[in-house]
């Protein structure tokens, strides 16, 4: 999705929460899990035209996952921006994340099998080692999101793919597979002042 663009159906002043993943990274090495894979030169000009396109917009926070390369979207995403932004780091939006609820179990079963299976586990309600079910995930999410994102304006949160990709299944049923898996810089925008999508 186009950040921008999906943006402009919305009036200025809505209340906005913006779910969007890292900007582009260098690859993950196979069998890892790749937390201390960092953004690539695409990635940081890219975060930081994002901000800059966003001048436009009153922006509260950001609110990022710990992993670095989330750091440094959100620290390029502010620097694009041009103004002095509060940049809050939570694990709630990785390392592990809402949707884990045991980091060692959920990790061991991704590394074997794979996103895409925990993704139909998750659609069909069939439990995933480590990891919430959708009715968990989706109010965890939804309370951490509606709870911080308390003024008009957008409030940013720079996440991981599988985290957008289930949290947008619970709340539009939107199907990822590797042909509209995800992109960088690209989510989820949630109107807070409807609760909805």
């Amino acid at each position: 999705m186009n950040i921008i663009e999906e943006l402009k159906k919305h009036p200025i002043h809505s209340k906005l929460a913006i779910m969007i993943r890292h900007g582009d990274r260098e690859k993950i090495p196979a069998g890892e899990h790749g937390n201390e894979v960092l953004l690539n030169k695409k990635g940081e000009e890219n975060s930081f035209a994002l901000g800059k396109s966003l001048q436009g917009y009153h922006i509260n926070k950001i609110f990022t996952s710990p992993i670095q390369r989330c750091v440094q979207t959100a620290e390029f995403i502010a620097s694009g921006y041009g103004k002095e932004l509060e940049i809050i780091q939570t694990t709630c939006l990785g390392a592990p994340g809402l949707h884990i609820t045991d980091d060692a179990l959920a990790g061991e079963y991704f590394l074997k099998y794979g996103m895409f299976r925990i993704l139909d586990e998750f659609r069909n309600g069939e439990p995933s080692p480590g990891l919430r079910n959708q009715s968990e995930y989706s109010t965890a999410m939804t309370d951490f999101i509606n709870t911080n994102t308390n003024e008009n304006g957008l409030t940013i949160f720079v996440t991981h793919d599988s985290l957008i990709a289930l949290y947008d299944y619970c709340i539009s049923k939107t199907i990822y597979t590797q042909d509209n898996w995800v992109k960088y810089l690209g989510g989820v925008i949630i109107n807070t002042n409807y609760n909805g999508k």
